[in-house]
């Protein structure tokens, strides 16, 4: 085995876009940046959204690494690299730009460079440069080992192919059991009788000492079970909703938990002082139906603990990204959230539009929930919006159910792009799809919320469609580990199916 310091890792430009911040999670090794990496990352630091910052980013902190410090060629690292540039890091590792010169020198003996060209001689493709790159480090420093890190399973491959050490980046990735699922906890007769009076329970720490504040688990007595939330210190409470009592949504309908996972739900989106919720479950399971209501009942509700829901997913681009679509934000944004719409009408499927009876309504209702500064501002919009019944283009559409929600900026559509450098207050801020999140794009979303809001993280670990994420390194599950066992922090997994047989077939077994 070698000692730290005695390994070489090479980073592909993928690493460095995942997360801007690898540069200092390697401990005291040697971190080699390929010059042609360097190339790539200036084709990306004019992209829009998170793909660009990070590309800035990582140029931001090389140049302040190097400005201060005296670049140096590290002479460790063998003769042959003369034309490689080091300097320090913070955690006394060293980073250095490697520079191939087995390329420059162009008629070298090399008995890796020469299995590469043999089975990839391209060399004007960036992957095939990269690679020789790592060949060249392995033969200047045969004392040391070179790893190539990569999140690119194709470079991975070839990689492997050509005999190179070949590793993922390992940092944000979570431990094999994921999150564990729901664990039970096993009581006698008497406190599981206890349980039921009292509706919560302390038990001996050394049955809850696996338990994380705010875990939803199971107590079972025989083949009895009721679900309950860990509190710390041994202490157990049972759920707000009781089984089979459901919220009614105001203007919409009532909402029935279907199953316990769905209870516990329920239970952390009500409470007041959790406010970040990560989510994962299957297709059908309802994740985004409960969330939707919960959040509306809070938002629209009298006692109007929150101003708005804002909703959004990530955009994982297979054709054209929203830039390329015509029309509004909003418009843009349409094909995305499909999935909020068809659950609003869902909602508010109840919901009968009437002329003057209805704009009589909204405006009780707006009187209601707002302040005296929102109140005006909604009060004439809706003064401005032309009653049903009155004419219309034979082109316009009818109104939906829902609409009034977007009409007075209660729900609110926004774009991961540009939620950088927002501060969100009073707001419920839901992101359905959140397995396609990176763990840095995570940070970026949570960091946004200000004093009274609440941000719910949905999604299925095992449909992650990003090409550089897996269930386990994904910003879901990421931030679900990371912060689980904080006070205002809970984790919920939904594991039945109630949209369909059909649907839950397909989520289990296709």
């Amino acid at each position: 085995m070698y000692p730290n310091g005695d390994k070489i890792f090479v980073l592909d430009t993928n690493v460095l876009l995942h997360d801007p911040q690898c540069l200092y999670k390697f401990e005291e090794n040697i971190l080699a940046i390929p010059v042609e990496v360097l190339e790539e990352l200036d084709r990306k630091k004019s992209a829009p959204g998170e793909l660009g910052y990070a590309a800035r980013s990582v140029h931001r902190d090389l140049r302040d690494l190097f400005d201060a410090d005296v670049v140096a060629v590290p002479m460790d690292l063998g003769d042959r690299c003369s034309s490689t540039l080091g300097c320090g890091l913070p955690n006394a590792g060293q980073l250095i730009v490697a520079i191939n010169d087995y390329i420059i020198d162009g008629d070298v003996e090399s008995e890796g460079l020469d299995r590469l060209m043999a089975i990839l001689p391209d060399l004007g493709k960036m992957d095939n440069r990269i690679l020789a790159s790592v060949i060249f480090l392995k033969e200047a420093n045969p004392k040391k080992r070179v790893i190539l890190v990569t999140k690119d399973a194709n470079m991975a491959l070839k990689g492997i192919a050509l005999g190179l050490e070949v590793e993922d980046y390992l940092n944000d990735k979570v431990s094999d059991d994921k999150l564990g699922g729901i664990k039970t906890v096993s009581v006698d007769d008497v406190d599981y009788e206890r349980f039921l009076d009292e509706h919560g329970i302390d038990l001996a720490l050394e049955l809850t000492q696996q338990l994380f504040i705010n875990e939803y688990v199971f107590i079972s007595n025989g083949k009895f079970k009721q679900p309950a939330r860990y509190r710390g210190d041994g202490q157990l409470d049972g759920l707000i909703l009781g089984e089979h009592v459901g919220i009614k949504i105001p203007k919409g309908i009532r909402i029935n938990p279907l199953n316990d996972d769905q209870r516990m739900l329920m239970d952390a989106l009500l409470d007041e002082d959790i406010k970040l919720i990560t989510c994962c479950g299957k297709a059908g399971t309802g994740k985004t139906l409960i969330s939707m209501a919960m959040a509306l009942y809070q938002t629209l509700g009298e006692d109007n603990l929150y101003e708005r829901v804002f909703i959004t997913r990530p955009l994982v681009h297979i054709g054209k990204d929203t830039g390329a679509l015509p029309g509004t934000l909003g418009e843009k944004m349409a094909p995305y959230i499909a999935p909020f719409f068809d659950n609003l009408e869902v909602l508010f499927s109840n919901r009968k539009l009437s002329s003057q009876s209805q704009f009589e309504q909204d405006q009780a209702h707006i009187d209601k929930i707002t302040s005296n500064r929102k109140r005006k501002k909604a009060l004439a919009k809706l003064a401005k919006m032309p009653l049903l019944g009155e004419d219309e283009d034979e082109d316009s559409k009818p109104r939906k159910p829902y609409q009034f929600l977007f009409d007075f900026d209660l729900v609110v559509v926004e774009a991961m792009t540009f939620i950088r450098g927002r501060s969100l207050a009073n707001t419920i801020f839901i992101i359905d799809e959140a397995q396609n999140l990176t763990p840095h794009e995570a940070k970026t979303v949570v960091s946004r919320m200000a004093e009274g809001s609440k941000v719910i993280l949905l999604g299925d670990p095992d449909q992650v469609d990003s090409m550089f994420l897996d269930a386990a390194s994904n910003g879901l599950v990421h931030t679900a580990q990371r912060l689980r066992g904080t006070d205002i922090t809970a984790h919920i997994e939904l594991s039945t199916g109630v949209r369909s047989a059909l649907a839950d077939l397909a989520a289990d077994l296709l």
